[in-house]
């Protein structure tokens, strides 16, 4: 496991890093992603989608938790998950607010 210094990770979110803003008027830069999904039916068809995250400076985040609200360019999303690999730079998965509530009655 390789660990960035502070020094790298703001090298890397400011060449990177859009401004993330929480409900509570936290600001961070993070480095938006997406990845793509996909998911077997069991009937040899895939549901397919994409799963959004941001990567952020785990100093910077320390008020984040599941269940925070990430207003990310005008959007509310809903933190549902928080991947620390122990490198400095701590991954956190959301989701829009309808996504939440729709992946939560499924």
């Amino acid at each position: 496991m390789r660990a960035f210094t502070s020094s790298e990770i703001n090298i890397f979110l400011n060449a990177f890093g859009e401004s993330v803003q929480t409900n509570m008027g936290t600001t961070f830069k993070a480095i938006l992603e997406m990845v793509p999904i996909s998911i077997s039916t069991g009937t040899g068809d895939f549901i397919e989608g994409y799963e959004e995250f941001c990567s952020a400076k785990k100093s910077d985040i320390t008020d984040i938790t599941i269940g925070t609200v990430l207003v990310i360019r005008g959007v509310n999303n809903i933190v549902y998950n928080i991947v620390d690999d122990l490198s400095g730079v701590v991954d956190i998965y959301y989701r829009t607010e309808e996504g939440q509530h729709f992946a939560e009655d499924y």
